[in-house]
């Protein structure tokens, strides 16, 4: 999972295109939305994380961790719009460029990114507090995504038949 966590993170980093933007909450949650959207398409996450609703949305501890741990990334102590602190994420300069995920991932990866690019970090935190899991759950739960997304799917499919 590491390996495809930190290119996964990579990818984003490159892509995404408000590099100030990408906190350690934001891109924890875009990863959520990419699990969530391959929950629905394929039936399967894209990384095999445990996701957590916490007090502050769906959170895997780990991300950050991983993203510390890579050579190629680097994290920011600086502060947020309100002067709260926020961790944000670069690519080091010494960044070769190559990032290894699979087209789907990509495919995945840049539908998260064009959903979010142009939502303020409020509007973006609507959409991940809009997704069926949340909706679905309490907090302090364990999120399973491929379940819900079948659930998601019968409730889609049961209101689309009325």
């Amino acid at each position: 999972m590491k390996s495809i966590i930190s290119s996964i993170i990579k990818y984003l980093l490159i892509k995404y295109p408000h590099k100030d933007e990408l906190s350690a909450s934001r891109l924890t949650k875009m990863i959520y939305l990419m699990d969530w959207k391959s929950a629905i398409d394929n039936g399967t996450q894209i990384t095999n994380a445990q996701w957590h609703f916490n007090h502050y949305g769906p959170y895997v501890d780990d991300f950050v961790k991983i993203a510390k741990e890579d050579k190629d990334i680097s994290v920011e102590n600086t502060s947020n719009f309100y002067g709260g602190k926020k961790q944000l994420f670069k690519l080091s300069s010494d960044f070769s460029g190559e990032v290894k995920i699979t087209p789907e991932q990509k495919e995945i990866a840049n539908f998260v990114i064009d959903a979010t690019k142009q939502k303020t970090y409020e509007d973006f935190i609507k959409l991940v507090y809009s997704t069926y899991p949340v909706l679905s759950s309490n907090k302090y739960s364990d999120l399973d995504l491929v379940n819900m997304a079948s659930q998601y799917k019968e409730v889609l499919e049961k209101n689309s038949n009325r």
